[in-house]
């Protein structure tokens, strides 16, 4: 199995999620073959990290409790200048964004149902107060979808994406700039998803599809915006009966990536610590693979042309799995990192 390889220049930023003495923004690369690991900035639970998309700066969001807070770093080598840190308005903020302007930031408040809007500065740090936009709707399992959830967001082109677990449905929103506070988001479609999904996170496909990851379901649900919920794919993700070995017995699925080419897509079983590869380029998923991640609680992937990458938040390692012809053969251990929670690669 050929082992992986960051590229000339490039590190991985990795999200190490726990308390602030001993967590935070780490910086990873490889020196004469080995792993070495830096802190960049101690945070709280520092939960998940998106990039400018012109300048050399990073944002994330943090603390799980009623108090979510968001930053801002300027990545300068192996430093980290901060340019911001303020609260997200909202509680539990567990994804982020950057418009393709890179003018504005959008954060999902997990927990309190809103997305944090902050606009930015031509340095990239915050400008302003953030602006809360109140999502509502709800689900069938009660105790986790009482009411809007907005877990992940995303740009298709000027359209923002929200994927909405609490209430089973893919929110479109339109965005302009020229207006102030919320009105710079305009709902133009809500689509809803097999009932009792919970989407957590969802990729395009090469055909324009998405494919989204049920969190409540366990299930991956295929198919395209607007089209009614019972024209989705709708397929287990995983052929392991259980129970978890992580945390709860039930399975919680996480995260999901799509392959460089999207002939597949990686699919995190958390809980029952697996990650499962899905052939796509039919009307419906195909699960090809499903191989034991080796890490607890796998709460991200990152995917290259060679492999995919895994954090192990529970076991506080990142394992990387080989590909062949887009399918993983193995597992290698690259490092430990406490609490490792998310990554992106740099460079």
């Amino acid at each position: 199995m050929a082992e992986f390889t960051l590229g000339e220049g490039q590190a991985l930023l990795v999200a190490s999620r726990g308390i602030f003495e001993l967590h935070g923004l780490t910086r990873w690369v490889q020196d004469g073959g080995q792993w070495r690991g830096k802190t960049l900035a101690r945070v709280n639970q520092l939960s998940s990290l998106a990039r400018h998309p012109n300048l050399p700066v990073v944002y994330g969001t943090s603390r799980v409790g009623m108090e979510g807070d968001i930053h801002a770093w300027r990545i300068e080598g192996d430093t980290a200048v901060t340019l911001g840190e303020k609260s997200s308005g909202g509680a539990e903020p567990c994804h982020l964004v950057v418009d393709p302007s890179g003018r504005l930031l959008i954060v999902t408040n997990y927990t309190t149902s809103t997305l944090g809007l902050q606009r930015l500065a031509a340095d990239g740090s915050f400008d302003g107060p953030i602006d809360l936009l109140k999502l509502s709707g709800g689900g069938p399992e009660i105790e986790r979808q009482d009411d809007a959830h907005p877990h992940q967001v995303f740009f298709v082109g000027d359209t923002l994406v929200v994927i909405d677990l609490g209430a089973d449905l893919v929110r479109e929103f339109s965005v302009d700039l020229a207006k102030s506070g919320t009105a710079v988001l305009t709902q133009v479609r809500a689509t809803a998803v097999p009932a009792n999904t919970g989407p957590r996170h969802a990729v395009v496909l090469p055909d324009g599809r998405l494919a989204v990851s049920g969190e409540l379901g366990s299930n991956l649900v295929a198919g395209s915006l607007g089209d009614p919920a019972s024209s989705w794919a709708n397929v287990s993700s995983t052929r392991r009966a259980g129970p978890g070995k992580t945390r709860w017995t039930r399975n919680y699925p996480g995260d999901i990536q799509r392959a460089l080419d999207g002939r597949h897509v990686y699919f995190a079983n958390r809980s029952i610590d697996t990650v499962s590869t899905f052939d796509v380029t039919g009307p419906s998923p195909v699960l090809v693979s499903e191989l034991d991640s080796q890490a607890q609680w796998p709460q991200h992937l990152l995917v290259t042309a060679s492999h995919v990458l895994v954090a192990g938040w529970d076991s506080s390692t990142v394992k990387a799995l080989p590909l062949a012809d887009g399918v993983p053969t193995g597992v290698q251990h690259l490092f430990d990192c406490p609490g490792a929670g998310w990554l992106l690669l740099w460079d």
